[in-house]
C-alpha cells in the first residue's frame, strides 16, 4: 500500500504508560488501495484533539530501539 490512510476510528489516551505526561491518539487507519486493511496506531505531528474520523494521514517511520513503528501524520493539506 502506498502509506496514504484515513482515519476510521480514534481514542484520546490520558494515560501515562511510558512515563509521557501528554495526552496521545490512538487511531485506526483504513487504505483505499485495500478497504479490508485496517492498522492500529498513533497520530503524530498534531494535537490530540484535532484528530477525527475521515482524516486523510500518511505513514511515517519513528525508531524505538531496534525496531521501527509505523505511525501515522496528518496529510498534507489535512487542514488540522
Amino acid at each position: 500500500v502506498s502509506g496514504r490512510a484515513e482515519v476510521v476510528s480514534f481514542t484520546v489516551n490520558h494515560h501515562s504508560w511510558d512515563g509521557g505526561t501528554d495526552p496521545y491518539a490512538i487511531v485506526i487507519v483504513g487504505f483505499p488501495e485495500q478497504g479490508d486493511l485496517r492498522l492500529t496506531s498513533n497520530v503524530v505531528g498534531c494535537a490530540p484533539q484535532d484528530v477525527h474520523i475521515g482524516m486523510p494521514v500518511d505513514v511515517a517511520f519513528e525508531h524505538h530501539h531496534d525496531v521501527w513503528v509505523p505511525v501515522f501524520v496528518p496529510a498534507e493539506g489535512a487542514g488540522t
